[in-house]
């Protein structure tokens, strides 16, 4: 199917984003928000961004032209009778989504494809709702959407194989990298990033560590920021509401860390709020305040910390990805690098969390596995899969053999 027109939903950063990205692919672009103020939020967002792109010389004066002209902003449905793809960026609540596809049938050719920009929601649940299943798919963009490359494509249980591969095509056309995810909660890349952030939270409240030495020991590992700047910059309310998304899908593996909920009683939603992990990027008496109430009623006051204790968690929770057939292995360390700038080779790309673990060895990762799910409980259990390819012999790198052939 040929894409000509598509239409953005919401006139937010993501939305902002969204646009600028599509008009620079060549395509005709409506954004559409119920006010003109939010209308011009998104178009201001994408000006300046192209802005940025001209003072860079990443493009001229002329193209930055042709893509703003690309660009129509509306209130209204008019300009919806023609497009071939609507791309929906509203806020994060089923219910919204649900009604604005009920919208959306009314004026949308039978032809459009919807794609939702949810980053937790279910894309079978929204697909179901409306009358198109099959034209029906995910397509998650990550923050700053100008700027990230990576793109999950999540297609619903009734998605039509050739609406996937129309939009695996466009997300291409758009110089982006899509990487097609089986639906699951937290898709991939959160589903992997999400332990991890929590790891750090028991970390933090179980002494192992001050917080500003856990920051530092992680960007030292490799990552871009440590786990309190990151969940202080994506919001600790937002991260609560993926933290119990995953729980309810996958149990005590994804308990939700107390500190977490604390914070957000609190009205600790991070950087919006002035106020999260970090006031003025030390712990203020608040916090530590929280996680001396969380040590009395665990009993835990110190536990053990390094690096590898939340790299695990990644680890492990790709390796349950790889065996439900969420993602290709490539895939996965891909999403990973892309998505979150898991450590990597900087000059040839490879990394990711099973790299990593192909690289310590697997009989390692096994051990300190085993050697925190004694000493912490059952977020450590081993994957069997990881048992299988250690009985096996395949144990990484040093063996030829691991998650990947050497």
């Amino acid at each position: 199917m040929e894409i000509k027109k598509i239409a953005v939903l919401g006139g937010g950063t993501m939305g902002g984003g969204i646009i600028q990205v599509a008009a620079r692919a060549g395509y005709h672009v409506i954004l559409k928000d119920i006010e003109d103020r939010f209308v011009e939020h998104g178009i201001e967002t994408a000006r300046r961004s192209l802005l940025i792109a001209v003072k860079r010389r990443r493009i001229g004066e002329e193209e930055m032209k042709a893509c703003m002209e690309r660009i129509q902003g509306i209130t209204s449905y008019d300009g919806f009778d023609d497009v071939d793809m609507v791309i929906e960026a509203t806020p994060e609540m089923m219910k919204i989504k649900k009604q604005v596809y009920q919208e959306l049938e009314e004026v949308c050719p039978e032809r459009s494809i919807f794609c939702s920009n949810t980053s937790s929601l279910s894309i079978t649940e929204m697909s179901a709702a409306t009358r198109r299943p099959e034209k029906f798919i995910g397509m998650h963009f990550f923050n700053p959407a100008q700027v990230m490359r990576l793109v999950e494509v999540i297609p619903a249980l009734q998605t039509a194989e050739e609406t996937t591969d129309t939009v695996m095509d466009i997300v291409r056309r758009m110089d982006k990298v899509p990487v097609r995810v089986q639906e699951c909660a937290g898709f991939l890349v959160n589903r992997i990033l999400i332990p991890w952030m929590h790891e750090a939270l028991w970390t933090l409240s179980e002494g192992a560590a001050d917080a500003l030495v856990i920051d530092k020991a992680i960007t030292e590992a490799g990552y871009p920021m440590g786990p309190y700047v990151l969940l202080d910059l994506v919001g600790i309310d937002i991260a609560l509401n993926a933290a119990r998304t995953l729980y309810e899908s996958y149990g005590l593996r994804h308990a939700i860390p107390p500190l977490l909920e604390k914070l957000v009683e609190r009205g600790r939603y991070g950087k919006k709020a002035g106020k999260g992990i970090y006031t003025n990027g030390v712990l203020d008496e608040e916090v530590v305040e929280l996680i001396t109430e969380i040590r009395k009623e665990t009993g835990i006051v110190r536990t053990e910390f390094t690096p590898e204790r939340l790299i695990l968690r990644e680890v492990n929770e790709a390796i349950y990805c790889l065996q439900e057939g969420i993602a290709t292995a490539e895939d996965i360390d891909l999403a990973m690098v892309l998505g979150t700038n898991f450590p990597h080779d900087r000059s040839t790309g490879i990394g990711g969390p099973l790299h990593w673990a192909d690289e310590k060895g697997l009989d390692w990762v096994l051990d300190r596995l085993e050697h925190y799910r004694d000493m912490l409980g059952e977020r450590f259990w081993p994957h069997p899969m990881l048992k299988r390819y250690v009985a096996a012999g395949w144990l990484g790198q040093k063996t030829g053999r691991g998650f990947f052939i050497y």
